[in-house]
């Protein structure tokens, strides 16, 4: 109880020492002026009381110098984004905005666009999330369902606490959400020349972000000025060449964009060490490879189609509340948005459910054939239990394929 009440007294400490509306990158996370007291909110350099600690360039492990008595880092960012803390209006634990829009374009008690980690949609009414993000325990085998083969320079299987800062940095970076310039030992936005430009790999469309990227220091200023961020309502942009899905790519390394075939071998689960191939679901590709009312001008038989609840990245300037649905043939969408990982996944939680088994074949009485022992190698599985996660897909089971593909 103790160790609750100061980690909630610096969530307080924080809220007083900030002044004005804090977003991504900035009060306490960035835009820092040369004479700042922000490193004063999260730090102390004397008398700092928690053991989280951090790893330095040459594998040293080092104390973080924290104020509160958190054990692990994501207990320290609920200190202002957790359940009723006082510190942030995104509360990424239960999945909600919760508090008034000043300042942004989200809505009261709107679900974030991560989801949440513990309930996806508030503290009450909110439904508790059947996957969240995390590689903590995961062995080979379930790391190369998650897209990771080794031998890319990855330390993805060795990673053991995975905590909010693996994928954010706290003290602000060149990309959309601060998340970091460097994941995983790959470079995936930061900073170039001694000027410091913004070089990001993550953007968004929403109202007032800074088409080159953030910024440092106190020319980060001017940036947030104008700055209205939506929490609720996704807003995401392409990028060509970088995008989210290559900045997820960074731990997901099959998914890197370089891979046009969208195929790779690995000797994961395979017998004999025998190279298996597997094939993946294209990224970083316009719905318009489906969405021509001429079947014969486009790549697929059935129509793609657009569903609200997938959102796409869009060009420049342009959001999906943009558009509306006057026909169902408005929904034929054409190059206007990429389909990224973020269209089918959330990136923290999600509440959607699998049920029963995706089967392969049927045994003599018409019976789904099925295995439990989830130890064997994927090619010798008679079917794949959805229910062991749900993979923090947007939609139960995988609806996100079937509003898509129509079919």
């Amino acid at each position: 109880m103790k160790r609750i009440a100061f980690v909630l007294l610096t969530a307080c400490a924080i809220v007083f020492a900030t002044s004005g509306v804090a977003f991504a990158n900035f009060g306490p996370h960035g835009g820092y002026a040369t004479d700042t007291d922000a490193c004063a909110e999260c730090h102390r350099a004397h008398t700092a009381v928690s053991n989280v600690g951090w790893t330095d360039n040459q594998g040293a492990q080092k104390n973080a110098l924290l104020i509160s008595a958190s054990t692990s880092m994501t207990d320290f960012c609920y200190a202002c984004h957790g359940d009723g803390a006082p510190g942030a209006n995104t509360d990424v634990q239960s999945g909600v905005y919760d508090g008034a829009p000043t300042g942004t374009n989200s809505a009261n008690g709107g679900t974030l666009n991560g989801g949440g980690f513990t309930r996806i949609g508030g503290i009450v009414s909110g439904s508790p999330v059947m996957s969240s993000h995390n590689v903590s325990g995961l062995n080979a085998d379930a790391l190369i369902r998650w897209g990771f083969v080794d031998g890319s320079g990855s330390n993805l299987n060795v990673m053991g606490a995975f905590t909010c800062s693996d994928c954010h940095d706290p003290h602000g970076s060149s990309n959309y959400r601060i998340l970091k310039d460097v994941v995983n030992g790959q470079t995936v936005g930061g900073y170039v020349g001694t000027n410091n430009t913004p070089n990001p790999w993550v953007i968004s469309n929403e109202q007032g972000y800074p088409s080159g990227g953030w910024a440092k220091g106190a020319d980060a200023v001017a940036q947030v000025a104008v700055y209205k961020p939506n929490y609720t309502s996704a807003e995401y942009a392409k990028n060509p060449g970088k995008s989210m899905s290559a900045w997820c790519a960074a731990c997901h390394t099959v998914y890197a964009q370089s891979d046009s075939n969208y195929d790779y071998g690995t000797t994961l689960g395979a017998a004999s060490g025998s190279v298996v191939m597997y094939h993946r679901h294209p990224i970083d590709v316009a719905l318009s490879v489906g969405t021509s009312p001429n079947a014969e001008d486009r790549s697929l038989i059935t129509q793609l189609l657009d569903d609200p609840g997938l959102p796409l990245e869009m060009g420049s300037g342009l959001t999906a509340a943009s558009f509306s649905y006057a026909t169902p043939s408005d929904q034929i969408w054409d190059d206007r948005g990429n389909v990224s990982c973020l269209t089918c996944h959330r990136a923290h939680g999600t509440a959607a459910t699998m049920t029963g088994w995706a089967a392969t074949s049927l045994d003599t009485n018409g019976v789904p054939k099925t295995v439990t022992n989830t130890t064997l190698p994927l090619q010798d599985k008679a079917g794949v239990n959805p229910t062991f996660d749900a993979a923090l897909l947007r939609y139960n089971n995988r609806g996100v394929c079937e509003r898509c593909h129509n079919k």
